[in-house]
């Protein structure tokens, strides 16, 4: 059947094989959560050292923030996904849209 459909009609490949961060409990414990639903001033955040990236096979933290990203995206969730680097240490944060911002706080 021929048709002219725009590109956001095109079906998407799916995903044949199970992401590596996926199979982690910290995913499982982050998927809970997040169809909990989090109120503006809560935040979700993950944390792994250079050990624990290489354990489950991955390189870069960003490969991760992706991942959630698009989860965020594919269920319509109102969260922002950040990733950063701080004292030889890889966050990966979920906060709601509505939160303050992060910057300069001293806890």
């Amino acid at each position: 059947m021929y048709a002219k459909v725009k590109t956001s009609q095109v079906p998407a490949r799916e995903r044949k094989s199970e992401s590596r961060f996926e199979r982690t409990e910290e995913w499982r414990m982050m998927k809970a959560d997040l169809e909990r639903g989090l109120k503006p001033q809560e935040a979700l955040q993950v944390t792994f050292t250079e050990a624990d990236m290489k354990k489950i096979g991955i390189t870069n933290r960003r490969t991760i923030a992706r991942f959630v990203q698009k989860y965020v995206t594919a269920k319509g969730l109102p969260y922002v996904v950040k990733s950063l680097h701080r004292e030889d240490r890889e966050f990966v944060i979920v906060q709601h849209k509505e939160a303050k911002p992060m910057r300069g706080r001293r806890d």
